[in-house]
């Protein structure tokens, strides 16, 4: 209940008011039984709905959500993306999500692919699910992968052709490189070998 309050104490709302909401917030993720435990006596799933009672607290109409099932297993990751689903609908919030996950981008009205910054495509569900079937998660980070490498190759060429400046050079090569070890990484996380 605290940490739902938190941010409304920041605000000077009344402790009566206080705690009117965070009761109905904990209702509405599900936790009212857990109002007073302490965070390490929650799961990583009811941390999350905690988070979002949190959120919610002092109305806001856009909800941001980065990466909410990151760390959660395959029943939380649903219970988290239900009530994602549920404020959505019956608060009337825009939720704005970011994943990595295609099953949980899937719930969403309209998914943005962003690649380096730029947003390179804007599909429905049933299109990002066309577009799964026709190549695997593994299979776009991998090809992402292999088109940055190609990129610091041409990158490289420049600099020896002194097509591009020292600073410049350093920047994109240093940015492409966190690019394409962060894409390793979450394949490892995936258990892919690269």
């Amino acid at each position: 209940m605290e940490n739902v309050e938190l941010s409304m104490i920041a605000l000077g709302v009344s402790r009566k008011k206080r705690k009117e909401r965070g009761k109905e917030l904990l209702e509405i993720v599900g936790l009212t039984d857990r109002a007073h435990h302490k965070p390490e006596e929650l799961s990583g799933g009811e941390q999350q709905r905690v988070a979002m009672a949190a959120a919610l607290a002092n109305d806001a109409p856009v909800l941001l959500a980065d990466e909410p099932t990151g760390e959660l297993d395959t029943v939380n990751s649903k219970i988290i993306v239900e009530y994602l689903v549920k404020v959505n609908k019956e608060l009337g919030k825009t939720v704005i999500m970011m994943t990595h996950d295609p099953s949980v981008a899937r719930v969403a009205d309209r998914i943005l692919r962003i690649e380096d910054g730029i947003i390179k495509l804007a599909l429905t569900p049933t299109e990002a699910i066309a577009e799964e079937k026709a190549m695997s998660y593994v299979d776009q980070l991998r090809a992402r992968i292999t088109e940055i490498e190609t990129q610091l190759q041409q990158f490289d060429e420049d600099f020896k052709a002194e097509k591009t400046g020292g600073d410049e050079y350093v920047e994109k090569r240093q940015s492409l490189k966190q690019i394409r070890d962060s894409l390793r990484e979450e394949l490892h996380r995936m258990g892919v070998v690269t």
